[in-house]
């Protein structure tokens, strides 16, 4: 091997191992001042103080559990009134919206006529009985046969028919109001010329008023005729009502039953097809009852409160929603006691440890809390606390 090439060779391996020097061990400088920032991020992490929360002992308790489902308002009966004879309409008696009693006049039509056509059946009707009476008195002097009465009494008969068709043509040139109730709609005008089944005017009976609402198959057996239920309509207003009826077969397209639920409407104000919800008492279940701000989610999505177990360490527990308002909600799916974190629950982790203050609860189980505007975000203590310390 000649001089140059070994210079070359003994050049590569200096540069290789000077390069590889940096991996082979941590400068002795450079690793001192590691292990001092370490100790002293220990340090710091010691001396921070724990966040303070305040908790309370929660303890579920029995409560009525409602189905809740939209519905709507419907008339427990609408009706069309259709014309039953062929006429010309010459006089209404009830406009469009207008409340009517049973028998008032809706429209009347044209009698053209009808009205001889009546008087023509009764002359005729009175000429049969006098027949048939003679006939009668004929027979009881043997003058006059039995099949002669029968045949003297068949024609009285078919003319006192003559008498009631005509009479019911007469009749029907008056509609009236079949109930009481309101007319909707009122699609005839006078100068109309209907026919029959023509329709004349819709009257829907409002008093009382139905609540209907599509109950779903997994709910409809808790639920039974003459129970309670409450509704709420789309305006706020409230009402008590009683179920009236539950279907037995199910709509083939969303494999739902029909449910009616009957309140109150004697001032009519309540109309038919207003957005409604139903609550309908269906079981009780164990559940605790507390402040919608306690609600919180974890880092998934997932709704539930945070609690503190053995040793103050913040847990996550999931829920489930049972109902409520917007003051207090009844939720699920929780131990039987726990404490529950009411101040402080959105600024600690689960893991972490805390300072805990226990606080008093009203009769309903429920904090009496501070301001939560008065706490410290970053160490939970309210603003008088920190002034003291």
């Amino acid at each position: 091997m000649n001089a140059s090439r070994l210079i070359a060779i003994l050049l590569v391996l200096g540069t290789v191992v000077w390069v590889g020097s940096a991996y082979l061990g941590d400068d002795p400088a450079e690793a001192a001042n590691t292990s001092e920032q370490q100790a002293a991020q220990a340090d710091e992490q010691t001396a921070k103080p724990r966040a303070s929360v305040r908790t309370i002992t929660s303890k579920a308790v029995d409560h009525v559990d409602y189905l809740r489902i939209s519905g709507r308002t419907e008339a427990v009966i609408s009706v069309e009134i259709r014309a039953e004879t062929e006429a010309r309409v010459t006089e209404i008696g009830a406009t469009k919206g207008q409340t009517v009693k049973k028998g008032d006049l809706i429209a009347k039509l044209s009698v053209d006529d009808r009205q001889a056509r009546v008087e023509k059946a009764r002359a005729l009707v009175a000429q049969r009985e006098l027949e048939h009476s003679a006939a009668k008195s004929l027979a009881a002097k043997n003058y006059r046969s039995k099949t002669g009465v029968a045949q003297t009494l068949a024609l009285l008969e078919e003319a006192k028919a003559d008498l009631t068709i005509a009479r019911t043509e007469l009749n029907n040139t008056e509609i009236r109001a079949p109930f009481d109730g309101i007319v909707e709609n009122r699609p005839a005008e006078i100068g109309d010329l209907l026919s029959i089944g023509d329709p004349v005017a819709t009257m829907i009976q409002a008093d009382p008023m139905l609540v209907v609402a599509q109950v779903p198959e997994h709910s409809i057996s808790a639920i039974e005729l003459g129970q309670l239920a409450s509704v709420s309509l789309y305006d706020g207003t409230r009402y008590d009502g009683i179920v009236r009826y539950t279907a037995r077969v199910s709509d083939n397209n969303t494999r739902t039953f029909r449910v009616e639920v009957e309140i109150n409407n004697a001032d009519l104000k309540i109309p038919d097809g207003m957005t409604a919800e139903l609550e309908i008492p269906v079981g009780t279940k164990r559940a605790h009852q507390v402040l919608p701000s306690v609600l919180t989610l974890n880092d998934d999505g997932e709704l539930g409160v945070r609690a503190i177990t053995d040793g103050n360490k913040v847990d996550f527990l999931p829920v489930e929603l049972q109902g409520g308002s917007r003051e207090r909600v009844w939720i699920g799916g929780l131990p039987q006691e726990f404490e529950l974190i009411v101040v402080g629950h959105d600024w600690v982790k689960e893991g972490a440890l805390v300072n805990v203050v226990h606080l008093e609860t009203d009769e309903a189980g429920l904090p009496i809390a501070p301001d939560p505007a008065s706490i410290d975000g970053e160490n939970g203590t309210t603003i008088s606390e920190r002034t003291a310390q």
